[in-house]
């Protein structure tokens, strides 16, 4: 088994304390309550970092299953120079659509899901986090409906499951 290292920097740091264990051969996958006080750590750090991704899941633990939204991650990228133009680019290719060809929601979700930042810029990494905590609101129900439809659930198998997050940063 391969020993997770911690990598250099405050926010990696922060990401591998509340991820790592077992002398850094286990990764522990945060709850929707633990993430939130993870990214309150990371906003109170008043640091940046090269990149950070949340990728939500749903494990149901009486259908012994999970589901991964691969397509409802949070990646925020943080570069040194970047211009508006950069932006809608990086969003279209995360989206995998032209501006022109998304839906209202799907423009909205990208901007709140693929952000990016100039590194260093702690107030707008602050806020891209701070928005996506609360984007959480309204991304969980919408997720927990279609792991529902996915899974095919019962009322009776909603009270076995859960979302977590596969958290990483660089």
């Amino acid at each position: 088994m391969e020993i997770i290292e911690k990598k250099e920097g405050i926010i990696n740091g922060i990401v591998h304390d509340h991820t790592i264990y077992n002398n850094g051969l286990s990764r522990h996958y945060p709850t929707l309550s633990d993430l939130k006080y993870l990214i309150n750590q990371i906003i109170n750090s008043n640091a940046t970092t090269q990149y950070i991704r949340f990728n939500p899941f749903y494990i149901n633990e009486r259908k012994d299953r999970q589901i991964e939204f691969d397509d409802y991650m949070l990646y925020l990228e943080c570069r040194v120079e970047f211009g508006i133009d950069n932006e809608l680019k990086h969003i279209e290719d995360c989206v995998g659509k032209s501006k022109f060809q998304m839906s209202d929601e799907e423009y909205r979700y990208g901007t709140i899901l693929s952000p990016l930042c100039k590194y260093n810029d702690t107030a707008t990494y602050h806020t891209i986090l701070q928005r996506y905590e609360e984007f959480l609101d309204e991304l969980i129900p919408k997720l927990q409906q279609r792991a529902i439809h996915i899974m095919e659930l019962t009322i009776e198998d909603l009270a076995f499951g859960y979302f977590c997050f596969e958290v990483h940063s660089g």
